[in-house]
């Protein structure tokens, strides 16, 4: 068996991790479920702020810069985004487990942080 150095392993191990997508951990599938039962009522089922009720994610996707842990906090106790007013006010904290959160926050990344139309 061939020596491995330190280095290289740490080197495999930090592209491994850092290559990890965004909410590696929550699946898109049932966060696409949650979307449509807890947040199209107000961002609408494509995203689109339901007519300027809530915020535009085709229009907004800078929003995805932010970390999982970012959209998590926003998710779970509510946001107001500074200097944007929607007809439906600031959301409202979202009662949703972990597990909902995440996959939420994989559906949206999926569905609209990588839209060709918009830069990353």
């Amino acid at each position: 068996m061939k020596p491995v150095s330190v280095f290289a392993v740490t080197a495999a191990l930090w592209v491994g991790v850092s290559s990890l997508s965004h909410a590696v951990f929550g699946d898109p599938e049932r966060g696409q479920l949650v979307y449509s039962q807890r947040c199209a009522m107000c961002h609408g089922v494509n995203g689109d702020g339901n007519n300027g009720m809530a915020a535009n994610f085709q229009q907004e996707w800078h929003r995805f810069t932010k970390s999982d842990e970012e959209l998590a906090e926003s998710i779970r106790n509510g946001f107001q985004t500074p200097g944007k007013h929607y007809t439906a006010g600031a959301m409202p904290p979202q009662f949703l487990t972990d597990r909902e959160i995440d996959d939420v926050i994989a559906y949206l990344r999926e569905t609209f942080a990588n839209d060709p139309k918009f830069p990353n």
